[in-house]
């Protein structure tokens, strides 16, 4: 995949490409692209290039309101809500859009965000239903009664994750590649079984596996699932780095081992070094030199200063970390990048986690972060669910997700950007992780509706 290696996302696109990009002028975009391509171009210039037709392809599959469709799916829920609203929306940049062909677009999950995020909008609709807004403990909330430093919590999880061709993917009888998710033991993976994997694969996945998937490799045909069912202990340690606590800890400052250099070094394009990053990491790093309060301090900045965000495909988002730091918005993949740039940044190792979040009831993909300190080792961060913890005021949880993740969660990959094996030929749906499934053939690649997944819950409860 060397053709659509990310790293060259972090070359600018030219002025004339970006002009039209930014002004909704799609089609005049790619034809500027295709002209240059034509022609001699450096390496990095026609991978930028390249990679940025994929982009497109994103923007237009992200950005599916018009202005009546987005009033429209308000409304919906709020009857009485207004045009002028919808303006006010925009100017307080609440709601994401692009021009395109001189129209706005709406973010296909905007309404999403507009009612899970804000509490306002929460209100609004149940007034309209006459009803309350009342906020319903889950098993989190459970876990964290009466928690003590040092003990272990864990749970068992065991469900069912299936991959199926669509109506628009399917061509009968033409050979098909598909990468399903599939955990593999691993330090917070115990009793590990997988219970199916159908149809027969081609391969399965290894420890040494960033995004660790069962292969598939055959005829495609109508009705298909290409299915893992497994389960597994999933065990964690309960280390307290509330505010109470840190206060008579040491101050954690050592040199760092050379084999975790890697985790303090830049992974263009997403984990880069930017002036603004390095500005704002001066600002948020312990005057000390205390690797734990500068962790604490960027755990705090973004969740009190970062507003939750459903986002367009990662795929079209050129620097997923400053994005977040400047528009201040971002996902929880989104939010987990900017502390692992900002801690590397201040000389803390830090990486990725990802997988799906497995709570009785409710599943979902999910990424958290985990960051390294001498006296404690790799420890966990989820600023994501600590940002809707201090938003709803609930400073336990929101002090909880500062150095532990909670065990109803299926950690899958433990690589950004990791290959794919065996790598894919086309771009990938997702090309940082791999939480849903991949799809091709051996001519093009398979997106958006030509495939959907579904997890089902078979068995989910605290141990």
């Amino acid at each position: 995949m060397s053709k659509y290696n990310l790293k060259y996302l972090a070359v600018p696109l030219p002025e004339d490409i970006m002009k039209e990009k930014w002004s909704g002028h799609f089609d005049r975009a790619r034809n500027l692209i295709e002209r240059r391509l034509e022609g001699e171009l450096t390496e990095a210039m026609r991978s930028r290039l390249e990679l940025e037709l994929v982009n497109l392809r994103h923007l237009e599959k992200c950005y599916i309101y018009t202005e009546a469709e987005a009033l429209e799916q308000i409304r919906g829920r709020i009857p009485s809500f207004a045009v002028e609203e919808l303006k006010e929306l925009r100017l307080d940049n609440k709601v994401d859009f692009i021009y395109l062909d001189e129209e706005p677009r709406y973010l296909r999950s905007f309404c999403g965000t507009l009612f899970n995020v804000y509490p306002e909008f929460r209100k609004r609709e149940a007034e309209a239903l006459g009803e309350n807004v009342v906020y319903e403990p889950d098993a989190v909330d459970e876990l964290l009664e009466n928690l003590s430093d040092g003990q272990d919590t864990s749970a068992h999880i065991h469900i069912r994750h299936q991959l199926n061709l669509e109506a628009t993917g399917l061509e009968e009888g033409r050979k098909v590649r598909v990468h399903v998710p599939l955990p593999v033991q691993r330090q917070q993976i115990h009793n590990l079984q997988v219970l199916t994997v159908s149809p027969e694969p081609a391969a399965l996945p290894s420890l040494d596996d960033g995004h660790p998937s069962a292969y598939f490799e055959g005829p495609a045909m109508k009705g298909q699932s290409y299915t893992v069912e497994y389960a597994f202990d999933h065990v964690t340690k309960y280390t307290d780095l509330s505010y109470g606590a840190m206060k008579g800890m040491e101050k954690e400052y050592a040199p760092v081992p050379a084999e975790l250099h890697p985790f303090l070094e830049e992974q263009l394009p997403h984990i880069q070094f930017t002036p603004y990053l390095k500005e704002l990491a001066k600002e948020l790093v312990d005057k000390d030199g205390d690797m734990l309060k500068t962790a604490r301090n960027i755990y705090d900045y973004i969740t009190i200063k970062v507003m939750y965000r459903f986002t367009r495909d990662y795929a079209a988002i050129d620097n997923l970390s400053e994005y977040c730091a400047i528009n201040q918005r971002g996902d929880c993949g989104i939010q987990a990048l900017l502390f692992i740039t900002l801690c590397r940044i201040c000389g803390i190792p830090a990486q990725w986690q990802s997988g799906i979040d497995a709570k009785p009831g409710s599943i979902g993909q999910h990424d958290w972060a985990m960051f390294w300190l001498p006296s404690k080792g790799w420890l966990y961060s989820d600023l994501s669910y600590g940002g809707a913890a201090y938003r709803r005021g609930h400073m336990k949880r929101w002090e909880y997700f500062f150095g532990n993740a909670d065990p109803y969660r299926i950690p899958i990959n433990n690589q950004f950007q990791a290959e794919l094996i065996p790598a894919k030929e086309f771009p990938r749906e997702d090309p940082c992780d791999n939480q849903c499934g991949e799809a091709e053939y051996m001519d093009r690649g398979l997106y958006g509706n030509d495939w959907s997944c579904t997890y089902t819950e078979i068995d989910i409860h605290r141990i």
